[in-house]
């Protein structure tokens, strides 16, 4: 094989997205979000939320400010959380069959919101945990660090043991890829759904 270790995106890879619902949801409340709130990258108070340098109760702070209203918190949360779809189940599938032949991980740029949202309320197969697809899970909120920083992809090959020309990297952001490509890694650029799906699938069967 060409790799031994694979590095999995989660938002737009592992679970779907919807932006446009984030968006509309915020707007409902009467907050105006659509040039900081994208499908690969985060602006303003979102960014700050996925580095982890803006605490939740900031972060509704400051949209209340907005709005120049009292909204309740879980309000603010719902609409946020509105971006997170749901997990298909063939996809954790596709990551287990891995894991007899490769280390797994997942690397992702999230928020405490989400991955609380993510861990409690989001539609995820039942007979199948997060925890049971990945060694571990790289979270940007928790690392203050995300991508395409070259940082926060050091820092998961210096904490996991792995070698950057034995890593495959997978992600729909084509500047993420990028930025682990310069580092040395393999990288498969997801362009359509489940396509990284049939090319592990092709990849595992040589």
């Amino acid at each position: 094989m060409r790799f031994k270790n694979v590095i999995f995106d989660f938002g737009g890879i592992i679970v779907d997205l919807d932006r446009q619902a984030a968006v509309d949801a915020f707007e409902a409340l009467g907050c105006r979000v659509a040039g900081s709130i994208g499908l690969y990258a985060q602006k303003g108070v979102f960014a700050a939320l996925e580095t982890g340098r803006m605490a939740d109760a900031e972060f509704f702070g400051f949209v209340r400010t907005q709005v120049g209203r009292d909204i309740p918190d879980d309000d603010i949360r719902r609409a946020w959380n509105r971006m997170l779809v749901g997990v298909p189940r063939h996809r954790l599938q596709a990551v287990l069959a891995l894991r007899p032949r490769f280390r797994t991980f997942m690397l992702s740029n999230t928020n405490a919101l989400h991955w609380d949202y993510v861990r409690e309320g989001l539609p995820v197969p039942g007979d199948i945990r997060l925890e049971d697809c990945f060694e571990r899970m790289f979270l940007s909120f928790r690392m203050h660090l995300a991508k395409p920083d070259a940082g926060i992809f050091l820092r998961v090959l210096s904490e996991a043991g792995l070698c950057p020309g034995e890593t495959l990297f997978i992600d729909d952001s084509e500047e993420n890829c990028r930025a682990a490509e310069t580092l040395g890694m393999q990288v498969f650029h997801s362009r359509r759904t489940d396509d990284w799906v049939d090319f592990l699938r092709k990849e595992a069967a040589e």
